[in-house]
């Protein structure tokens, strides 16, 4: 049963009341009938442009929208989206529609391809709703058209019609991931028709948007689902991504690694946190392998340099479909690093948050987190419980404010320079290392009381050893002046004893 929100309602009604049929279309209806709440409605009317906004002249309207030929409305704090019929929306450029059949028809899978209001109820000219609850899975399934086709049976021409769903994806490229995106967001399967037509379609993609493609892409990788996505439909994903192809068959041969390259990568990139340059640094880490392979002489395989390798194919990946610079340059770095050696020692781990920065070795090591366990049927292989330990250690220093870099120091240089513990800004730098070092290896030492005493015992054990030294050094002149003093003269001479 569909239970419309209040304001979802009063949009209709306002707007039946005006004279005009209105219906609640596409997203909004599918979620309703899997018994889930939508956050976002649409509704389509058979109102032109300007009678919509008369019809909310009492609301506020924004035309935020109007590219797609949509109005939006705010009642009562939700913003509907409300538009007339469409036939075609391409870009900035929208065909309006006569009537609902063919709003319906342009939405490209059954599923979207649904309306519904009070006063009518469910219209599914397409069967939608029997692809969402009518087996064992929900199924992807895209709109098509009887078309008659000549055919030669017995090499005599016959007239056949079949159904065509070419329209639902040469009229929109993207939505050959947009199929897979829904695989990915939710437990979808594609129908095999679907599919079919799917893979003797890919040729599409030579004219989709780069934009469409990366968005679509994005939202593929960030699935809850996205590894048995990826996995299941590399068949299509190659067209886009060529670069995966060679990984797809390629056997790693290695005691560490008990799946193909592929199959790694997609669950490498499920493993990780479902943030875009972890996603993205997962699906591209190890594209590189299937050039870099080698084989010793037991037939185990090696991957030097796959990294820079993998580098060098996302980046050509990211220009091709216009990532952003930012976005690219982190997802780059991260490629490169992927497999750099984590520390398990404390005081080793501040190092590389100081070379690295703590919010770039905190997206590396989810990074290897993702990585290690996706190696192994194990689910936490020995490597992923190091790695994590690594994270926690990480995550406790940045929270508790552990120094691991020397401007942390809860003292500075001109403190020591003016309290008289370093005599130049020279030995003042020597002495914070020092004190550093301390602090490094006992984090609660980093307290200014406490290190301006271990500078000053240290101040005064330097001036004890300089002291002995000097003293040690002016006795050894006393003894070569008097030495030279004597000559050769004051030697002690030979004598003979005299006889009794």
């Amino acid at each position: 049963m569909i239970i419309l929100p209040q304001q979802v309602t009063e949009a209709l009604n306002i707007l039946e009341d005006a004279g005009f049929e209105a219906y609640v279309v596409g997203e909004c209806v599918r979620e309703m009938i899997l018994g889930r709440s939508p956050q976002d409605f649409d509704i389509v009317t058979n109102a032109e442009i300007n009678d919509i906004m008369f019809a909310f002249r009492d609301y506020r309207i924004s035309d935020e929208g109007m590219g797609r030929g949509e109005i939006l409305v705010t009642i009562l704090g939700m913003v509907i989206a409300v538009s007339p019929y469409r036939r075609e929306v391409v870009g900035n450029r929208v065909m309006y529609a006569e009537d609902l059949d063919t709003d319906l028809s342009r939405r490209g899978f059954t599923m979207n391809a649904m309306a519904f209001s009070p006063k009518t109820g469910l219209i599914d000219p397409y069967d939608g709703k029997s692809a969402l609850t009518g087996g064992e899975s929900k199924l992807v399934v895209a709109i098509g058209e009887n078309v008659t086709v000549n055919v030669k049976t017995g090499g005599v021409p016959v007239a056949e019609t079949i159904y065509d769903m070419t329209k639902s994806f040469s009229s929109c490229p993207s939505r050959l991931l947009e199929a897979i995106r829904y695989c990915s967001e939710d437990e979808y399967e594609i129908e095999e028709q679907t599919r079919s037509c799917m893979r003797a379609n890919v040729a599409c993609f030579d004219y989709a948007e780069p934009d469409s493609v990366r968005e679509e892409l994005q939202r593929i990788v960030m699935g809850k689902f996205a590894a048995r996505a990826l996995e299941n439909n590399v068949d299509i994903l190659k067209y886009i991504l060529p670069e995966i192809e060679p990984c797809v068959e390629c056997d790693q041969r290695s005691p560490w690694h008990d799946f193909t390259v592929w199959v790694h990568i997609c669950k490498a990139v499920g493993y990780s946190l479902p943030e875009p340059s972890i996603r993205f640094a997962m699906l591209f880490h190890d594209l590189g392998k299937p050039d870099c392979m080698s084989l010793d002489k037991t037939g185990r395989g090696h991957f030097k340099g796959h990294g820079e390798r993998g580098r060098l194919l996302a980046e050509g990946i990211m220009r091709r479909l216009s990532f952003p610079k930012n976005l690219s340059d982190e997802i780059s770095w991260l490629v490169f690093h992927h497999d750099v050696p984590i520390p398990e020692e404390r005081k080793e781990l501040k190092a590389l948050i100081r070379d690295l920065g703590a919010q770039d070795l905190k997206n590396l090591l989810q990074c290897e987190i993702a990585d290690s366990r996706a190696r192994k049927h194990d689910s936490e292989p020995p490597d992923t419980i190091r790695l994590r330990k690594s994270l926690a250690d990480l995550n406790e220093i940045i929270s508790t404010g552990e120094c691991y870099e020397i401007s942390q120091l809860a003292v500075t240089k001109r403190e020591l320079l003016d309290r008289n513990l370093a005599r130049s800004d020279k030995e003042a730098e020597q002495l914070l290392n020092a004190l550093f070092d301390i602090v490094l290896d006992k984090p609660s030492f980093n307290n200014r009381l406490m290190l301006i005493d271990i500078a000053e015992k240290s101040k005064s054990k330097l001036e004890q050893i300089e002291a002995d030294k000097r003293r040690l050094e002016e006795e050894k002149a006393e003894r070569e002046r008097v030495k030279r003093a004597k000559g050769r003269r004051a030697e002690p001479i030979f004598s003979k004893k005299k006889k009794p």
